[in-house]
């Protein structure tokens, strides 16, 4: 489109952020929240895995089909570009950017992290300048390129905080499928494959009214707007009820945010209506209008009664459920505590599954039953996943979900979703019995959020008030740290079960020497000797204050209850000491302490007498090639040594059950990519071309034998 002062045009995002973009203050507020970058990370990856194959060149990306972002609205300020429109996506697109650099630094992609770095920042004359130009993100923008933390003061704007908290969030979202070999290709794929449009303004006021045109003054109808129109001019009677009924549905809802009407009804169509493993999710999340218009025979609309019925019935009720989940997810209520648990640990899954289980005239007893028992089983699933360093990505609990879902349709009251979700429950694998090797590495928030149940269940069970929130940050702001009961000074533990600094640093992050502290509690001694932070534990929580002798004299309640869970010889206190031996006891108590908070049965489920495994689905990416895939074929064997080697360090590894990792420490992975990032510490790892296994009479990378079994077509 051409018009005089108003041009538009794509641009790839390599250059769009070979410019610079300025933001007006009243334009500076970062809004998105977990499951806006989830859903961006999610689209992204899924349109380049569909094209990508690991036998590609890198320049095969070029003939990738482009993928289309979105519009903004800009003009020019002198040297910059201000935007007035698309700022969340740019400002996310640049956090993106920020984390695809460190990582791909990490795998010694040296080249491709210099190209991307250039689209992040620029510096010249001892200054450096980000592409997105706002001066109060500095410092934090600053430490999310240098891999440091940023300590938030009170003066730090709600926005930056926000920005700091979403980085996270992509770091810790970020495809594990996109870690590994496939990392540079996605990133030369996101820099010239992925596009967007800018409508270019002449100045400001020009922007603002295009913006204002585009959003109010003659736009057009939404997908809610179409879907209205379609299932009221089919009511033929009663419209004015049902159109109030509508209005009111989209009042409650868009409280919680304005996109969260149209989050509700993907969320209703897919858990209620959708094919699994068919077109129906994709075409759903673009225009869910439409795919009621097309599908109008399976949910059920044929005559006009039908129609109101779909609204008054079905859709206003549901409309009322997912009100209440979405509170749940918010605040800590006893009733729907896995609900928010999920919520903080971003399993978005949850949502489609308890709408697929609930029925719209479920009382508000059924649907609290039956919403606990599924946000308790992905709690469940999500906590031995990641004691076992296993992924706990959003896109893992969709697959879940789509799995599960038909099952979940069919059992239509409480006992039925108990027997199935206690066989499903029952047949998860690994168990707990990984506790006493799991350790701190890249995984800070999954500690940090078992610690935060094992304390609060002590706490609870011991007559004290549950904090479970508190610990988890979500009540009065104070965050709540990891708190390492050995200080970080190696000369002080140094005996023959430590000799090295290695392993001094691998006992040290290990989950029996960890607590959960406040973040000014930790900071206050975390360099202390051992005997003076003991006396600080003895007044801290109940899990850091067992520690010290006097915990367990004139505690009756905490004595009880260790008497009543049978915990009695696993807690102990350490008066003398705290060395290898006491991190090996405290991590079995912990072991202990997630077999009871986990206590299948206590969380509602009815585990069968004979475990049956159930039959997994295969992942969207299910080309990709896998460690199991080529134990399958015989490539690979079973017990198999592998070994990686860095800057003269040597690490060895050994091929385990279903194509998992296991390490000398004992900690096992489910990827060679996780494997390697978990040695090397670093967030990413070329885990095909760092792990060597010995073949034809020397040592070849894995990258070398998976590319024999794919030119054999074997894995096709």
């Amino acid at each position: 489109m051409n018009v005089v002062g108003i041009d538009g045009r794509g641009y790839s995002v390599r250059e769009l952020f070979g410019k610079r973009y300025g933001l007006e203050h009243y334009q500076r507020e970062y809004s998105w929240e977990r499951s806006h970058t989830q859903e961006l990370l999610s689209d992204l990856s899924r349109r380049f895995l569909a094209e990508w194959r690991p036998n590609h060149d890198r320049s095969a990306i070029l003939g990738y089909r482009p993928y289309f972002l979105g519009s903004f609205v800009c003009y020019p300020s002198g040297a910059v570009r201000n935007l007035v429109d698309g700022q969340q996506r740019f400002t996310t697109l640049h956090l993106l950017l920020i984390l695809m650099q460190r990582l791909l630094v990490d795998q010694g992609e040296a080249d491709t992290a210099t190209m991307v770095g250039q689209l992040v920042s620029t510096y010249a004359v001892g200054r450096r300048e980000y592409t997105i130009d706002v001066p109060e993100r500095h410092a934090c923008l600053e430490a999310l390129r240098n891999g440091q933390s940023f300590e938030a003061t009170a003066g730090t704007p709600v926005s930056v905080r926000n920005l700091w908290d979403r980085a996270q969030d992509l770091t810790e979202d970020f495809p594990n499928d996109l870690r590994d070999d496939a990392l540079p290709f996605f990133a030369d794929w996101l820099l010239d494959r992925v596009f967007m449009v800018e409508i270019s303004a002449y100045d400001r006021d020009h922007g603002w009214e295009i913006f204002e045109t585009m959003n109010d003054r003659g736009a057009r109808l939404t997908p809610l707007d179409l879907l209205k129109s379609f299932l009221l001019s089919n009511a033929q009677e009663g419209q004015a009820d049902l159109n109030s009924e509508w209005r009111d549905m989209l009042t409650r809802l868009s409280v919680f945010g304005a996109q969260v009407p149209n989050d509700f009804f993907k969320v209703l169509l897919r858990s209620r209506y959708a094919e699994v493993d068919s077109g129906d999710a994709d075409h759903i999340d673009q225009a869910f209008h439409e795919w009621v218009r097309e599908n109008r025979e399976r949910i059920g609309l044929r005559r006009g009664e039908d129609f109101r019925a779909f609204v008054n019935q079905v859709v206003a009720p549901l409309a009322r459920r997912h009100e209440e989940l979405l509170m749940a997810s918010a605040r800590y209520t006893p009733d729907l505590g896995a609900v928010f648990f999920n919520a903080m640990n971003g399993v978005s899954a949850q949502l489609p599954l308890i709408m697929a289980a609930i029925h719209p005239s479920d009382t508000n007893e059924l649907f609290l039953a039956k919403a606990s028992l599924i946000s308790s089983y992905l709690d469940l699933l999500y906590i031995r996943r990641a004691v076992n360093n296993m992924s706990v990505q959003a896109q893992d609990f969709f697959d879940e979900a789509d799995r599960l879902l038909p099952a979940v349709r069919r059992s239509s009251t409480v006992g039925e979703l108990r027997e199935l979700l206690g066989r499903e429950a029952a047949a998860i694998e690994p168990d707990f019995s990984a506790i006493p090797s799991f350790a701190l590495q890249d995984n800070r928030r999954q500690v940090r959020y078992l610690l935060a149940r094992l304390t609060s269940y002590v706490e609870s069970s011991s007559g004290r008030p549950n904090e479970v929130a508190r610990y988890l940050g979500s009540v009065d702001g104070v965050p709540w740290e990891v708190e390492h009961i050995w200080a970080n000074k190696f000369e002080r533990h140094q005996s023959a079960d430590v000799p090295n600094e290695r392993q001094f640093q691998r006992w040290r992050n290990n989950i029996g020497g960890l607590l959960l502290l406040s973040k000014s509690d930790n900071a206050s001694f975390g360099a202390d000797k051992y005997d003076v932070k003991l006396e600080f534990y003895r007044q801290r929580n109940l899990l850091a204050a067992s520690l010290h002798a006097l915990c367990y004299r004139r505690n009756p309640s905490f004595v009880q209850f260790l008497k009543t869970a049978g915990l009695e010889s696993q807690f102990v206190s350490y008066a003398t000491g705290f060395d290898v031996s006491a991190i090996k006891q405290r991590a079995h108590l912990y072991r202990a302490l997630c077999e009871r908070v986990w206590d299948i049965e206590k969380l509602g489920f009815r585990p069968p007498s004979v475990v049956i495994p159930p039959q997994r689905r295969r992942s969207r990416a299910s080309y990709k090639v896998t460690l199991a895939q080529l134990i399958q074929h015989g490539f690979v064997s079973r017990g198999s040594r592998i070994v990686g080697t860095s800057k003269g360090s040597r690490y060895e590894a050994q091929i385990v059950r279903d194509g998992r990792i296991a390490l000398e420490d004992g900690r096992v992975f489910d990827s060679l990519s996780n494997a390697g990032s978990s040695v090397l510490g670093r967030q990413s790892c070329n885990g095909w071309t760092f792990w060597y296994i010995e073949a034809s009479g020397g040592w070849v990378p894995l990258a070398q034998i998976r590319r024999v079994a794919m030119e054999k077509g074997i894995l096709e």
